[in-house]
């Protein structure tokens, strides 16, 4: 009987390929196996998505050959890449090249039907959020030691790389087979881990965001460390979150997703609050305290300086800064200095009053650009920089913005006996290990440079770090910004030492981010993302248009703009990126708004006025739950 296969590609397209086998292959294809096939002049591969025995109509051409021998997917796997391309808005063969990208042919058969789930000995199939405090080890390897004794697996998501190197060590001490996984690896070494992690060799997985889709046949728990984190959110095609598909995941397998962070983000704390997501308390004698909060009372000295009081001089360096530098410098103790210039484009600052000039439909920082034009890159508002202050009619307002650079400058003038380096991507592209060994060493004694160095094995070297100018950090023009400071500040006085100093400068002393501690802070930015309609409050998906000439890509923009205005829909813009340009391609974009009561229509709207591929000079792409507008 004659075999014909249905092949998704990982291209930007809906569409499927029907090819038929020839009686040269005597076994059938599986689903989501790799195959070998002609494709327009070129011959491609692509995963199989449907067999079948009855002939397609039109003209077939021929497989020319298997790459896989077998599927490299579980059911559950290929289920979870189908949610991907729902949720996501990309194709089918987009989502199972994310879940298998490795270039080597699977050929080994392995049983990878999933065994009957049996109860968790911790805790159904829910999603947790921890505040695991100062006991976040300990409470990992009771899991994973528990999980074990079942003969579960434990998937442990970190952030970043840099990361993986700290628990390969911890964990080697626990007497558990361990892999670590990230793309940093070579190749053939990525492959050879796979294949330990599928034959369910290995206890415990560590690693970076395509932990996600591990092919352990038996999971128990998966943990993603520092949930907040940016880094969770692919930036390719399909553009997913971790904690999404990982709660996904959970629903399929049955096994529990812990949410862990001692700063988790907005929108895991909304979702605990509203009972979508339950908080797992540590008991009091493993935490001080077993309320989920994140509390800046640390064992280090916070100052907040007002820059407006400052000389004018004094406004990079303030003299409270410079004081305890030197201080610091004088006992042989080295210091951080944090310069939070994102890159974004310059906003406007009152230095009288330390108002910053809004939008007044987005209450976003509008950026300055030539001619003296202000612009908002979320609905498109724009209006000419005032001459003097809004607010209190000052006449001191100015761009704000310094750089790593300007203030490695400042750092050499005003300290000359000290060791100044710059460390950002510019200049140096070390790891953090590698960094703090140079403190170590006595290397370097002023630290100058961006988030580069905010990780907690430098922060914990050095006795004194200075936030200059925080302002820039509050005011990229990002619903998220406040949040994000917030989370940095934490992080910051979790990892200092005892005796230590946290310096924060900035125009606006007053402001919540800097006098509001944990749930405090988290109500008050609720009130204000609800107030607005931004996140968690409304789902939004962001439609982005690149091409090299300005013109055309504004004007397809403003097409689609229309098709979704006359479908009723709700969304920001059409309006240019905060980022106008970038690698000579120009970019749009429009933010598309759903409060859930318009979850699948705006789905069904995205597919046909918007198409995943466009053809010409202008590609398009979408991103579900966009965690950074750049």
């Amino acid at each position: 009987m004659k075999s014909y296969i249905q092949v998704a590609f990982n291209l930007p397209t809906e569409k499927f390929f029907w090819y038929r086998l020839s009686s040269d292959f005597k076994e059938k294809p599986e689903i989501g196996q790799r195959v070998v096939v002609p494709l327009g002049k070129k011959e491609k591969v692509g995963f199989v998505v449907n067999v079948s025995s009855k002939k397609p109509e039109g003209k077939l051409k021929e497989m020319i050959g298997f790459f896989d021998r077998f599927s490299p997917f579980s059911s559950s796997l290929f289920q979870l890449a189908s949610w991907i391309t729902d949720y996501y808005g990309c194709s089918l063969g987009q989502a199972l090249h994310s879940v298998f990208p490795h270039p080597f042919p699977y050929e080994e058969k392995i049983d990878f039907s999933l065994s009957h789930p049996q109860e968790n000995s911790t805790l159904k199939k829910e999603v947790y959020l921890i505040n695991p405090g100062e006991q976040k080890i300990e409470l990992f390897l009771s899991w994973i030691r528990e999980n074990k004794k079942i003969n579960k697996q434990v998937l442990i998501l970190v952030p970043e790389i840099s990361l993986t190197c700290a628990f390969e060590e911890k964990i080697e001490k626990w007497g558990v087979k361990s892999v670590i996984f990230h793309s940093k690896l070579p190749p053939r070494e990525r492959y050879r881990r796979w294949l330990a992690m599928k034959k369910g060799e290995v206890d415990v997985v560590v690693g970076t965001r395509s932990v996600v889709f591990s092919p352990l046949p038996n999971i128990g728990l998966t943990l993603i460390d520092e949930e907040q984190s940016i880094d969770y959110k692919q930036k390719e095609t399909p553009k997913y979150g971790v904690r999404e598909v990982a709660t996904k995941r959970g629903e399929i397998e049955n096994f529990p997703v812990y949410l862990v962070s001692g700063s988790p983000s907005l929108d895991s704390w909304y979702k605990a609050q509203k009972g979508v997501y339950r908080l797992f308390n540590i008991p009091e004698k493993e935490k001080t305290s077993s309320h989920l909060t994140t509390d800046m009372h640390r064992p280090s000295s916070f100052f907040i300086v007002d820059v407006k009081k400052e000389k004018k001089k004094n406004r990079i360096f303030s003299s409270l800064l410079q004081e305890k530098i030197k201080e610091a410098l004088e006992r042989g103790f080295p210091v951080l200095v944090f310069v939070p210039r994102r890159g974004y484009a310059n906003f406007l600052l009152c230095s009288d009053c330390g108002e910053v000039i809004r939008c007044p439909n987005c209450n976003i920082s509008l950026s300055f650009h030539l001619k003296k034009e202000m612009l908002c890159h979320w609905c498109g508002f724009q209006k000419e920089a005032p001459l003097t202050c809004p607010f209190c009619e000052g006449i001191s307002v100015r761009k704000i913005g310094w750089g790593t650079q300007r203030v490695e400058l400042e750092a050499k003038k005003i300290f000359p006996a000290a060791r100044v380096e710059r460390f950002d991507l510019d200049v140096f592209k070390l790891s953090p290990h590698l960094i703090s060994q140079r403190i170590k060493n006595k290397e370097v004694d002023i630290l100058v440079g961006t988030q580069l160095l905010i990780k907690e094995e430098i922060i914990s070297m050095v006795n004194v770090v200075g936030v200059i100018l925080l302002d820039v950090l509050l005011n990229v023009p990002d619903f998220r910004a406040t949040e994000r400071t917030f989370h940095l500040l934490n992080k910051i006085r979790h990892s200092q030492k005892k005796g230590s100093f946290l310096i924060v400068q900035t125009y606006n002393p007053t402001y919540y981010v800097l006098n509001k501690e944990g749930e405090e802070f988290y109500s008050e930015e609720l009130k204000i993302r609800e107030t607005l309609g931004y996140p968690p409050f409304q789902r939004w998906i962001r439609i982005l248009f690149e091409g090299r000439t300005k013109n055309k890509v504004k004007d397809k923009c403003e097409k689609i703009a229309e098709e979704l205005e006359k479908k009723n829909l709700d969304f920001l813009g059409p309006s240019p990126c905060p980022f106008l340009q970038i690698k000579g391609q120009y970019r749009y974009h429009i933010i598309l708004r759903d409060d859930g009561t318009k979850t699948k229509f705006l789905e069904e709207s995205i597919k046909k006025a918007i198409p995943r591929t466009m053809r010409g000079s202008v590609k398009l792409g979408i991103d579900v739950d966009p965690l950074i507008i750049t």
